[in-house]
């Protein structure tokens, strides 16, 4: 299985790398860190699924670029995208915040995640709080993952 970490944090790219190595380590990993190149890799080589940031930068950074603009909702531009390009593979996105947007128009993690559910519910398989000095991260990770997986083997089954 394929699995496309979308992250530009390095910490928390490479916790998430370790948690797949260490609870999955028949997956094949693969990392973006901006919303524009996980885009291009999703549409020339779809993967079976996708952790990703909701805060992205627009671009990957270089030498001389910061990345471009950081787009607070980035990973629902993401599945804007895939919407958009008839793409259609599981996405469980793993946050590090749990309000968005700045007042008056912030926006609580339980919201976003009920509306993401509703606008993208053929991909969209749930949010993840991530905090890298609280472990409950990781077990609920590896529930929305098992359960991924557990569907896959259920559309297969009949083959």
């Amino acid at each position: 299985m394929r699995v496309l970490v979308v992250e530009d944090d390095e910490n928390k790219r490479n916790q998430l790398r370790q948690f797949l190595r260490d609870s999955f380590p028949q997956f094949e990993v693969e990392v973006e860190r901006s919303l524009q190149a996980s885009l291009r890799r999703v549409r020339r080589q779809q993967p079976d699924l996708v952790l990703l940031d909701m805060t992205l930068p627009n671009y990957d950074p270089g030498p001389d670029e910061p990345g471009g603009q950081t787009h607070i909702f980035g990973g629902r531009e993401f599945l804007r995208q895939l919407d958009r390009f008839d793409i259609i593979l599981p996405v469980i996105v793993v946050t590090q915040f749990e309000t968005f947007g700045k007042a008056p128009n912030t926006k609580l993690l339980g919201d976003l995640d009920r509306e993401l559910r509703a606008e993208h519910g053929a991909c969209y398989r749930g949010v993840v709080y991530y905090h890298s000095a609280i472990l409950g991260w990781k077990e609920h990770l590896k529930q929305r993952i098992s359960e991924v997986i557990a569907g896959r083997d259920e559309g297969s089954s009949g083959d």
